[in-house]
């Protein structure tokens, strides 16, 4: 069996992305060490807090809202704490280098096909009940499984139809994921269809961690205060309906290095622009803003995360008159997007346009990989009239949902309108701010959404994976739905050396082909990050978007 030690010895793959520019292999965990011992000697229970620190050390977050938190279904601002509260395997750093959380470490066989992970033998929950290996199958079981844990992301996150039999439990027929064995209370066996140099990243995914699944009520299942964790940090109240966020210590944490954070006061804000005032007022200690507000924050309190990240407008290809392939290409080539999305974010994102699914910061990629990309008038009437609407006055409605009430959204809805009514004739578009929610019976027939997909795996294969996934949807499909090719290019990368040299030709002929359906209206590439006071010390972050270094976080005087 191979051991990874701190660092992996895998090649330059993985990965070659961080928003900074660094080139790094991820790290591994080594097995001597273990999430409970990274602490210094005497860092136990009551260790002393810092010269500088406050009295109260409490944290008021606020974001844009707060839904249901399920390790498995969380895709959203729950990520900030989900993995000290539910612990996964392995904990990420800024660079994607891994430390020991649950686990000790980590083995693999000679072609990493196989892997073997040593859960911490003191890990509990916070009732005193041991962790066990056990527990992690049956919690992935049920997250990968559609009819179990409705609307979860597990399966689309994590690359996990790698393992084996993953992939029958993830079309619904199976219940048993038959490559995920417990050897015993404390050792996880994975096995795997094929070679994957990826899977000790995987396992540092906020949405591996597991919950106790008899704690589990319902398809929709959420956690309460009730329910068991077993990391530093639990529940006091989530409460979605009321709208009430605070997460406590937990007093019952097995780990040695106990954090300084007693209380998190979460508070959510749809309106970015009461979020800033709450911001100015000195009413939050740490906020997630999305549009131009953040730009006007003092210099220095904005901490990048290390997230590729995709903003844009996806393409319901299966509701009319976008099912057309014609349609979509006509209505990108109508519009300048450049300037329109200069215009749309008030110039702050010029240099993130979004020209293809691929982020300058991910490894083979190659600017302008978009088949007939551009503005193009001329040509978006010829393919508007040999679509088999004929031309704008036999268009259905299209309706536009802009997935919030971002300015920067709307904008680009309103200018993308304009142009279309300018150039095509097209004036049958209504366009509602808001989530789907808004079109009450409509919402069905909304034909263009706003979206966002981030690589919270760095990887190319991993990341163009997740946007087949999302348009695999057979409502949002449309012409990619019958490209066979297309997902054999998907699984073929999957299982390819990031090392061989016709590996970034067919990342590249993948991301071509992809784009080549027309699935989506681009934005931009989007630096997401956190805006921290400065007396909120040792804060950082991960590509997870959650708070890595939570541990050592304080609250120093003011």
């Amino acid at each position: 069996m191979r051991q990874w030690h701190l660092r992996f010895a895998i090649s330059a793959l993985l990965l070659l992305t961080v928003v900074l520019g660094a080139c790094a292999a991820p790290a591994a965990p080594a097995p001597a060490d273990s999430g409970a011992d990274m602490a210094d000697d005497g860092e136990m229970m009551g260790r002393p807090l810092p010269d500088d620190a406050a009295e109260e050390q409490v944290i008021r977050y606020v974001a844009r809202g707060f839904g249901r938190l399920n390790p498995a279904a969380e895709g959203g601002f729950g990520r900030f704490i989900i993995s000290h509260m539910f612990m996964p395997f392995f904990l990420r750093d800024a660079e994607h280098n891994l430390s020991p959380w649950l686990a000790t470490g980590i083995d693999a066989n000679e072609d990493q096909s196989v892997y073997t992970i040593h859960i911490h033998p003191d890990a509990v929950w916070n009732d005193g009940s041991p962790v066990t290996a056990q527990e992690a199958k049956a919690y992935w079981e049920y997250g990968l499984h559609p009819d179990k844990c409705v609307g979860c992301y597990l399966s689309r996150f994590t690359g996990f139809d790698l393992i084996e039999g993953a992939q029958a439990v993830i079309d619904g027929e199976a219940d048993e994921v038959s490559g995920v064995v417990a050897v015993d209370d404390k050792t996880l066996e994975v096995r795997l269809v094929g070679p994957d140099p990826l899977f000790p990243q995987r396992v540092a995914l906020f949405d591996t961690g597991f919950v106790k699944v008899e704690d589990i009520t319902g398809e929709d299942f959420s956690a309460t205060s009730e329910t068991r964790v077993n990391g530093p940090f639990m529940l006091q109240d989530w409460d979605v309906d009321e709208q009430k966020f605070e997460i406590v210590q937990n007093p019952n944490w097995w780990g040695d290095k106990k954090p300084f954070i007693e209380r998190i006061i979460a508070t959510p804000s749809a309106d970015e622009n009461i979020s800033f005032i709450m911001w100015q007022n000195d009413e939050v200690d740490i906020a997630f803003f999305l549009t131009n507000v953040r730009e006007q924050l003092e210099e220095g309190t904005f901490t990048v995360i290390p997230y590729a990240t995709n903003l844009f407008y996806t393409f319901w290809a299966g509701v009319e008159p976008i099912d057309d392939l014609n349609v979509r290409r006509a209505l990108v080539h109508a519009v300048d997007w450049r300037p329109a999305i200069s215009a749309a974010w008030e110039g702050t994102r010029d240099d993130r346009f979004m020209s293809t699914l691929l982020t300058p910061e991910l490894q083979c990629y190659t600017e302008g990989n978009w088949p007939d990309f551009g503005f193009d008038p001329e040509l978006a009437k010829e393919e508007l009239a040999a679509s088999k609407y004929g031309g704008p006055e036999n268009l259905p409605t299209i309706r536009i949902s802009t997935g919030g009430q971002s300015p920067n959204y709307i904008r680009t809805a309103e200018i993308m309108v304009e142009q279309w009514k300018n150039n095509l004739g097209i004036t049958n578009v209504e366009i509602r701010p808001g989530w789907l929610d808004v079109w009450g019976q409509d919402a069905d027939l909304v034909n263009l959404r706003r979206q966002s997909l981030g690589a919270i795996l760095p990887d190319p294969p991993n990341f163009l994976a997740g946007h087949w996934a999302n348009y695999g949807n057979p409502d949002a499909a449309g012409s990619m739905a019958d490209d066979a090719e297309l997902a054999e290019m998907i699984e073929s990368l999957k299982g390819m050396s990031r090392d061989d040299p016709a590996f970034c030709d067919l990342v590249q002929e993948t991301e071509a082909r992809m784009l080549g359906h027309y699935p989506i209206i681009p934005m931009i590439w989007d630096p997401y990050g956190y805006s921290v006071k400065p007396h909120i010390k040792n804060f950082g972050t991960n590509v997870d978007n959650n708070w890595a270094t939570l541990l050592d976080i304080y609250v120093a005087e003011k």
